[in-house]
Formats: C-alpha cells, structure tokens, sequence
C-alpha cells in the first residue's frame, strides 16, 4: 500500500485502530471453534469414509450461510459444458455430479455453492493388520500402508534385498526372480531414494514392474508419514514403510489389508463469493484452504486433520466474517478446495474450470496447516507475487505483534497454490510450524496437538495488507 500525505496518515491511523479490534477473542474463539468442529469425530477424517467430506462440506457451507453480502458462486452440473484436467503426473479429473449428496431442502441450498468433479481413488477403510514374528505392530505408529496397496490377507515370508541389489539395473530383476512370490521383502528406503526417477513419480518405474513378489517393506530410521497423492492407481502387491525398530531377522509377516479402488469417486469444492464496495472493479482477491482430509487407513486408524487442513478453513472463515463487516472496494473469493490430499486435484480442477477469470486476480493467499506453535512462518510466492509478499513482510514487522520468522520455500508442489501458481496468478502459501508438525498426517493431528497462539498475528498481518 502507498499511503500519501495527510490522507495517508489518517488512513494508517484508521487502520491502526481496526486492527487493534480485528484479532478479538470473538474471531480467534470462533475459529478454534471450527478447528475443534471439523476436526471432531464425526467428520471421520474427512474424507470418503462415512462421507465425512460431505459432513465438512455441509458445516462449511451453513457456516458461509450465516456471514451477511456472501454469496454461493459454485457451478451446475450439466458435465458437457466443464473441461477435464490432466495435471502431470497426476490423476486425470473430470466433471461430476454431487453423487452422495441426496435431495433433502437442506441439501439443495448447498448445490450453487458447489464445484463438482471426480477421480478414481484406492481407499481402505476395513481390515488393517500387521504381524511380524507372531508381534502385532502399531498402526501409523510402527507402519504405514502406502496409498496404491491392493487387499491383502495372508501369511507370507520375510526376506531381506541386499543393498547392491537396490541399483536401477538390479532392483526388477532381483525382485521378479520368481523366489519372493510368496515373501515380503525388506528393502533400505534410502537406497530406493537413490534410484533415477522423473521427480513426481518414483513407483511406477519400479515397483510397478513387479509381478513375482508377495510384497515390500520400505525401511527407514523413521516412519513415513500416510498420504494418498498416489492412490488413483494400484500396486501389484502391498507396500508398507516401517521404521528402525523393524526388526533385521524378522521371519514371517501376517498381513490383513482391506482396500477398494473407486473408480469414479466424486468431490466437490466450495466456493464463495463477497462483492466489493466498488461495482466497477473488477479485480479481486482469493483466499483457499483445502478442507479435505486423509479418512482412514483402516476402519480404527481415522486421521482428525486438525491443523491439516481445519486451520486453514477456520481461518477462512474468520476472515470472511471480518470482511463481510470491514468490505473493501475489490471483491474476495474464497475457495475451500477438496481433493488437496490426493495430490491437489480439486485445485488443478478450478483452474480449468474458474468461477471467476484468473488473470483478474490480484493475488491468491493459501492457508495450509496455520494452527501450530512456534516462530516459523512456511513461505512461498510465485515471482509475480513478489510485491505482495514484501508488504506481508513489511506487516509482519509492524511492531504491533512478535514477528514471524518469514522462512522462503521454493516454489513447489506441496499445496493447493501450486495449481494457481502454473497459470500465471500470483499465489502466496503460509503455514506455521512448530511443536506439533510431529502428528503431521497420523491420527494424532487432533484439536488437542493445535494452538491460538499465531492466530492473532496471522489474522493481522492478512487483514492489514489486503485491506
């Protein structure tokens, strides 16, 4: 912002005075409220299982119900007239329909803020068991499955590859000797890092290959957290990641696993709309968030996501009931993005499919996991968002909170910006880190692991540069 004159400094001095009142007890306890909320049980880790993303769907659609000037600014469902995306390496996504939702009253109040799309997706939400030499092991606390695993149930042998063997040359052939047909096979992590792939894809050209073993163990000094970018395809055996306490002798592994692959699973962003005061503009800022979660990785392991991603929902929403109060000239869309978890597809499906023009928008702000402790401000900016960050830095260093360590990433394939980022919009990313990015992706990411603690410096930084 350019403030000039006396003008200017009557316009500092209302903004001072707005933002002595814009982070109240009332925004940051309505916000940890939604955390709580959308993180709590009944939401079953928001994802397909129990329709725990449409639970979070319906909560975060009466909550945008209530804000007074917000509009739904979703899409209809005639399939024939939305383009499919086809991200690289990544699931091909097409137009949907709101398949699980039904036709309660209360459900068609929600459809026009809807934006619906689908993908095939590999789910487990039945059996998940592992024994390892009659010693049942942890789920996500001992093991990992990863994503693009197929059911499994059986006991099988416990064989260990020889590093030598984990080359790009030998790792197939070893594997598909035909010896392991009826073993898991313990291979070092590290080693399988090493082996040249394309930087999105490090399964398929490998893994996928097997056809004569019974599974793989991935080992490293710790566990591999659980996610599902790689779930639109499966394995032709089940992979799990354990960590250093695996043991080097182990013998025999029993494995229950239950898995299903969907085929078409449908998903459904919400999107949101508050004009600004002058109708003549129309440039206009976007907040996104993704609301989807993990669900689960068997029926007992459910992954609450409270700081990923209900923080940055929460935070959403705070900003849009201060901005509904406080409007500016310009116009905010606000967009809760599903999908995120399975490698940011409801993201790149907006982009080819947007509610409002790309290039009019003046900057793209992304709040992913905002609810931890700590100093440590997650960075990154596309270069034409560049001036935006500097006076997001210039507010942080106001005076008026502790600063945030303002910590630059590259600009990378991590969150739902990256979607935004490859069409030319300048898209920015925060996301706090601290003490509780341990429970990143378990089931121990809950309301509890999360705190208030960066609300009131984050909520005021935002306020002040986009105000």
């Amino acid at each position: 912002m350019n403030f000039k004159g006396t003008a200017g400094l009557l316009s500092l001095t209302v903004i001072a005075v707005m933002l002595s009142n814009c982070a109240k007890p009332d925004y940051a306890a309505y916000y940890d409220s939604v955390v709580k909320e959308l993180s709590s049980e009944g939401y079953n880790g928001r994802s397909v299982y129990d329709n725990g993303d449409i639970k979070a769907a319906h909560f975060i659609i009466g909550e945008l119900e209530q804000i007074e000037g917000l509009e739904a600014a979703g899409t209809d469902f005639k399939k024939e007239s939305y383009n499919t995306a086809f991200p690289e390496y990544k699931s091909i996504v097409t137009p949907g329909t709101p398949d699980r939702w039904n036709d309660e009253p209360e459900n068609t109040v929600c459809f026009p803020y809807l934006q619906s799309f689908q993908f095939p997706m590999n789910v487990m939400r039945g059996d998940m068991s592992v024994e390892v030499d009659g010693k049942q092991l942890r789920a996500t606390y001992d093991y990992t499955v990863k994503e693009f695993s197929p059911s499994c149930h059986g006991e099988f042998k416990v064989a260990y590859m020889p590093d030598d063997m984990v080359t790009e040359e030998n790792f197939v052939k070893y594997l598909n000797s035909g010896e392991f047909e009826d073993s898991f096979v313990v291979v070092d992590w590290n080693r399988y890092l090493e082996l040249p792939a394309p930087a999105f894809e490090r399964y398929k050209p490998y893994i996928g290959m097997l056809d004569k073993v019974g599974g793989l163990i991935m080992k490293d000094s710790s566990l591999f957290p659980y996610f599902k970018a790689r779930s639109y395809y499966t394995m032709p055996m089940p992979v799990l990641m354990v960590n250093g306490d695996f043991p080097s002798e182990a013998t025999s592994i029993k494995v229950d696993i239950d898995a299903q692959m969907l085929n078409a699973r449908d998903a459904h962003n919400v999107v949101a709309w508050l004009p600004g005061t002058d109708a003549d503009n129309d440039e206009y800022v976007t907040f996104i968030a993704h609301y989807d979660h993990l669900g689960a990785m068997g029926a007992d392991n459910v992954f609450p996501g409270a700081n990923d991603n209900a923080s940055g929902v929460a935070m959403l929403l705070a900003l849009a009931k201060y901005y509904s109060a406080n409007r500016p000239e310009f116009g905010i869309q606000f967009i809760f993005l599903d999908a995120e978890e399975a490698n940011l597809l409801g993201a790149f499906y907006y982009c080819e499919n947007p509610a409002l023009p790309l290039e009019k928008t003046k900057v793209l702000i992304n709040m992913d996991m905002v609810a931890d402790s700590g100093d440590h401000l997650a960075t990154e900016a596309t270069e034409n968002a560049m001036p935006w960050l500097e006076q997001f830095k210039a507010a942080n260093a106001d005076g008026q909170f502790a600063p945030f360590d303002v910590a630059m990433q590259d600009f990378s394939d991590n969150s739902d910006h990256y979607a935004f980022g490859l069409k030319g919009v300048p898209s920015i990313y925060f996301s706090t880190e601290g003490d509780y990015y341990q429970h990143y992706h378990t089931p121990r990411d809950t309301h509890e692991n999360t705190t208030l603690e960066n609300f009131g410096r984050l909520f005021s930084m935002i306020v002040k540069v986009v105000r």
